[in-house]
């Protein structure tokens, strides 16, 4: 981790409101860093565990802005812009020089609405949707997609250091969501050719479990391939659950239909998912996969 004596970071106040099972562990990764943080969420047993070591609390998100520079948030995505502009919002600070920071995921539409909002009261935002699951969270070792402007991710990047160990620029609002849903509809591809290579491998004779420790260590390796070896091998699961929510598909296909794109993959995969209720078991003990 780095050390928050950095000076492009050491004079920022932290707040961060959202602590799920991902803003959790990262607002507890950046106390840790030593960062002033004052920390918000509906639910009180949450903030329990950050409180204990060192964290302030607030009531309100406009309270959270009034004691913070910095302000990241991992919300739901209809509550992003009640938090950003509603009664008591961050909004409602009227800070100029703050920057909300959003770790949420959401579409790309919204993130331009609530940046442009809050850029009439000299509030900037960023989109920073993040990809590597709760694991991910804990170690530092997130992927996060940046838009907005280049100054505030500039200013923001040593904060973000600490949580994720790939943070990408990639342009104005709204790009960083238009990422994170293309790097989704890549994982559900990825998961249809695991799908699909261990249905093969069965149907021609072979180890299921066998052949994916193998093909994991060749050029179909994946993050997702890599953990269900894992999971198998080195953790003694006797099944492997290859589930994706339809929004993982389902977003870049409407993204893709408005751009003139016919993308035959992410439709094999979208409704292959959903033909299986958007969840396949592969049981490694009685070498069984559901069909097509």
């Amino acid at each position: 981790m780095k050390n928050f004596n950095d000076s492009t970071s050491a004079h920022e106040r932290l707040g961060f409101i959202g602590l799920g099972n991902m803003g959790g562990a990262i607002a507890l990764r950046l106390l840790r860093a030593g960062f002033p943080l004052t920390v918000l969420d509906l639910d009180k047993d949450k903030m329990s565990p950050l409180i204990e070591v060192g964290a302030a609390t607030a009531t309100t998100p406009k309270q959270v802005a009034e004691r913070s520079t910095i302000i990241l948030t991992s919300l739901q995505p209809s509550d992003v812009e009640t938090v950003a502009c509603g009664d008591n919002g961050i909004a409602e600070a009227n800070k100029t020089g703050l920057l909300l920071v959003d770790l949420s995921s959401t579409a790309p539409e919204l993130s331009i609405k609530v940046s442009d909002a809050l850029r009439t009261r000299g509030i900037e935002m960023l989109d920073a949707p993040v990809s590597g699951a709760d694991i991910g969270a804990t170690n530092g070792h997130l992927t996060i997609f940046v838009g907005g402007s280049y100054a505030a991710y500039q200013r923001c990047l040593p904060v973000l250091q600490h949580v994720g160990w790939m943070v990408t620029y990639l342009g104005k609002s709204g790009n960083g969501q238009i990422g994170k849903r293309i790097n989704q509809m890549m994982q559900a591809l990825s998961e249809l050719a695991i799908y699909e290579g261990l249905l093969l491998a069965k149907k021609s004779g072979l180890d299921m479990k066998t052949f994916a420790r193998a093909a994991s260590a060749g050029c179909a390796q994946s993050w997702r391939l890599d953990e269900l070896v894992d999971n198998v091998f080195n953790k003694g699961d006797a099944a492997y659950k290859l589930g994706m929510r339809p929004g993982r598909t389902g977003n870049a296909l409407k993204m893709a239909e408005k751009l003139g794109l016919d993308l035959i993959g992410a439709k094999a995969a979208d409704q292959t998912f959903s033909r299986h209720g958007w969840q396949m078991k592969i049981d490694f003990a009685s070498d069984d996969i559901p069909d097509p």
